[in-house]
């Protein structure tokens, strides 16, 4: 569906717009600009990208250019946000490939996300793990003080003997 460049420059006075915007830190008055860019012409990726207030925008301009290595960056922007640390990864990797494949120079923004990303899946392991050996420092202290206890002659309310890490 190719739309008439009237409405293609329109579309893209208002992608210049938004860019303005978000450069003066008005983000809501940017994403209204970009909102309105994307039904004049929604066929084109970078207006989605520009928008990226969401997993459905990233996903929707990567239908509509699977090549985008904005897009694939801007999707793991998002899915770090949900802490969907793997996704992230995998779309910053996805990004990094095609960076390469297209020989585009992003400096070290991709790497560096990737960093964070892998850091952060990271924390999140370790938290949890940290979180279960202490649920079982628990339950085995519990297990212990009734054991002794129950050796001792005195008597111990029945501990809870069900544990999930």
């Amino acid at each position: 569906m190719a739309s008439s460049p009237e409405k293609s420059s329109t579309a893209q006075e208002l992608k210049e717009q938004g860019n303005q915007l978000f450069l003066c830190r008005k983000y809501q008055e940017a994403a209204t600009c970009y909102s309105k860019t994307i039904n004049r012409n929604p066929s084109v990726a970078v207006y989605y990208t520009n928008r990226t207030l969401s997993l459905a925008d990233c996903k929707h301009a990567l239908e509509l250019d699977p090549h985008s290595v904005k897009a694939h960056f801007f999707l793991c922007q998002c899915h770090l946000e949900l802490e969907n640390y793997n996704e992230a990864i995998g779309n910053l990797q996805r990004a990094y490939n095609l960076a390469k494949e297209q020989r585009l120079n992003f400096g070290d923004d991709i790497p560096s996300a990737l960093r964070v990303a892998k850091k952060k899946r990271w924390n999140s392991i370790e938290e949890k793990r940290i979180n279960q050996e202490n649920k079982l420092h628990a339950y085995l202290t519990k297990l212990i003080l009734a054991e002794k206890e129950r050796t001792s002659g005195t008597y111990v309310p029945e501990v809870e003997l069900c544990f999930s890490p």
